[in-house]
């Protein structure tokens, strides 16, 4: 390879002069240089030198190696392969490049190490230079500590005191030190060395070939994703879900960060787009699909697997795996907000799985990723994604979460439970969190209905299923001495198993009545019961509407919720499953099944009707043996599928009366 010195440049009419006297192979110097000092940027003339694009990081090269200074190997390599779209003009100049295994070797890996040089006092107390691969910030002391907190907010800073005090990163950090000093209103201080424009120049052609890789890696997968093919299950996706589908392919190893967070509205299906996109993943990279999700939601998560056609792996966040050591896996933390305590075992086990070499990707999946309105409860997710904000704790908790040193009696405690410059917050995290609101969908359904299992403790549990046994056990035994006199008891019977159930889901309504609360919605829950209705009410506060409200009061609590002045509705279907508009909520609750598809549209319908502009978001809870029977028997009686998806009002056939289906299901639990 020629010497550095000997690589000189010519003007433009000796290379004319000289061109077919060239022998090849040319050296990847003698290129750059032709090309460099034929190109105007293809601002007059297009295939003349380099193009608008290449042309800064083309000059860069080419000053580089005008004043001798030497091309690293990734940069020589970043410049062979963005010769190769000059092949052409290179060869129409008898410029013909060797292959670059011949000529590798001959660049460096690293620039040599050189010896510490003694401080010069002629050097600006401010200034930014080049030391090998790392970027140096020099500068006096700060009695402000402003500058020291632009310093910690760049990643990867180290702090340099052996020869002369510096603030050192690596070489790829350069341009966002030279932000974060420009956004503080600092940079006009430094003295800036002049390699940095052009070591700027190489860092971003070489994000973007990155970008151009990461890409068209993105465009496989979603034509893999097959968006607009109807799903085994002979549904299709909504528009709004194709997006975030997209962006979660885009959310991963390689791509933007190693994940993402869809903060979609409930009733949005982040379900369904999380599995079409993790069935796109498995088709490129045959890779195993763990799902960590509430206990209640894992027979959810199973049948909507099955409906996507992908096979999935699904744990409770009780009992969170460890990381795959064989193979590469994608992640999917449903109720992603279940980890907002860094200590906790549940955000340790998730961060664990998360940050995993073997992890491609990790797609956290919450309605609420900030709860409670407290910035804390959003870092780990963003530590789980590899978010930038991550990187320093304290400063994170400083700046967005207030935090400060309070004392508690003779202690001193750090309380991060603040929240500070939300608005910023909000902008820079646009980038790992997809969040739209039911309103922002414009093909959604006028209502979508959903299915919860209830979560209860193993003491309510244990507690629920004595109550059953007892009951079942005393009717049998009344059957069994011929004391049943009337379907009546049957009604009475099946009335209190019914209540059982009922309050072991309370504390599962409440959980998902909070959550859109946190949302920034109203929410409408319907029970059979009073003592399950006056329960909700003590613990979510609003109106509460039983057949024991006094009928002049009743409209005053309607307009109370409807004007927004109370945010939770908590009603019998008797009392306020007819007659009343609810239109102020676009989620409605059922604690309890009712007896026939035609009341529980009745209930539902107090929020989709007139009046009403979102999608309504309908959440059936589920729990124990009786709701499991009720389901089944009307659904083998009526015309669900006519229910569901055209709203049609259908009445029970083969039942002629509520009294006959308790005898039914009573003679079913007895049996």
């Amino acid at each position: 390879m020629a010497k550095w010195k000997d690589v000189k440049r010519k003007p433009i009419a000796k290379w004319k002069k000289i061109k077919r006297t060239i022998v090849p192979p040319a050296t990847l110097e003698q290129a750059i240089i032709f090309l460099a000092e034929r190109c105007d940027g293809a601002v007059n003339q297009d295939g003349q030198g380099f193009n608008g694009f290449d042309a800064g990081y083309g000059h860069w090269l080419n000053q580089r190696i005008e004043t001798g200074k030497p091309i690293l190997k990734k940069w020589a390599a970043s410049a062979y392969k963005m010769l190769s779209k000059y092949k052409r003009q290179l060869e129409n100049a008898s410029i013909f490049l060797p292959d670059w295994e011949a000529i590798a070797n001959n660049y460096l890996e690293t620039y040599p190490l050189e010896r510490a040089k003694p401080k010069l006092v002629n050097l600006p107390e401010y200034r930014l230079e080049i030391h090998g691969n790392y970027i140096a910030a020099f500068s006096p002391y700060d009695p402000t500590g402003v500058l020291n907190e632009v310093y910690k907010s760049v990643s990867g800073y180290v702090w340099q005191k052996a020869v002369e005090k510096a603030w050192t990163y690596d070489i790829a950090q350069t341009k966002n030190l030279i932000d974060a000093l420009a956004q503080a209103g600092l940079l006009s201080r430094f003295v800036i060395a002049p390699e940095i424009d052009q070591v700027i120049a190489e860092i971003e052609q070489t994000k973007f070939e990155q970008a151009i890789a990461a890409a068209e890696e993105i465009l496989e997968l979603i034509h893999e994703a097959e968006l607009d093919k109807p799903l085994p299950n002979g549904r299709t996706l909504f528009d709004h879900q194709k997006e975030a589908v997209q962006w979660l392919l885009s959310h991963r190893e390689g791509g933007i960060y190693k994940g993402g967070i869809l903060a979609d509205d409930m009733g949005l299906g982040k379900t369904c787009s999380a599995l079409v996109a993790a069935k796109a993943m498995v088709k490129v990279y045959n890779c195993p699909i763990l799902v960590i999700c509430p206990a209640s939601l894992k027979d959810n998560w199973i049948r909507e697997a099955e409906g996507v056609g992908i096979a999935i792996k699904v744990f409770s966040w009780a009992k969170l795996p460890s990381p795959l050591e064989q193979s590469k896996y994608v992640l999917i933390a449903d109720e992603a907000h279940y980890a907002q305590e860094m200590k906790s075992a549940r955000t340790k086990g998730l961060l664990a799985l998360a940050k995993s070499k073997k992890c491609l990707a990790a797609w956290l999946l919450t309605g609420t990723p900030i709860k409670n309105g407290r910035p804390k409860n959003l870092f780990p997710l963003l530590v789980a994604t590899g978010h930038p904000l991550s990187y320093d704790k304290v400063s994170y908790e400083k700046y967005y979460c207030a935090a400060t040193h309070k004392d508690i009696g003779s202690k001193s405690v750090w309380d991060a439970s603040g929240a500070a410059h939300l608005n910023e917050l909000s902008a820079k995290t646009t980038d790992i969190m997809l969040r739209r609101k039911k309103s922002e969908c414009l093909n959604l359904p006028p209502k979508i209905r959903s299915f919860i299992n209830a979560e209860v403790s193993k003491e309510g549990l244990k507690a629920y299923n004595q109550e059953i046994d007892e009951l079942l056990a005393s009717y049998r035994e009344r059957v069994r001495l011929n004391l049943i006199s009337d379907d009546a008891e049957a009604m009475v019977t099946l009335g209190q198993l019914r209540l059982a159930g009922s309050m072991a889901k309370v504390e599962t309504t409440i959980a998902i009545a909070e959550e859109v609360l946190e949302q920034g919605n109203q929410v409408v829950i319907f029970t059979e019961f009073i003592e399950s209705a006056k329960a909700l009410h003590k613990a979510l506060g609003g109106e509460l509407l039983t057949g024991a409200t006094d009928v002049k009061d009743r409209q005053a609590l309607v307009d109370r919720f409807q004007s927004g002045e109370s945010k939770v509705f908590v009603g019998t279907i008797r009392a306020g499953g007819v007659g009343i508009t609810l239109t102020a909520a676009s989620t409605v609750i059922l604690c309890d099944r009712p007896w026939t598809p035609c009341d529980a549209e009745q209930a539902e319908d107090r929020c989709n009707r007139i009046g009403q502009t979102n999608t309504v978001n309908s959440i059936w809870i589920k729990f124990g043996r009786v709701d499991d029977l009720i389901n089944q028997i009307i659904q083998q009686k009526s015309e669900r599928i006519d229910l569901i998806l055209k709203g049609k009002r259908k009445t029970l056939r083969g039942i002629a009366s509520i009294k006959d289906l308790a005898k039914e299901l009573m003679e079913i639990l007895a049996s």
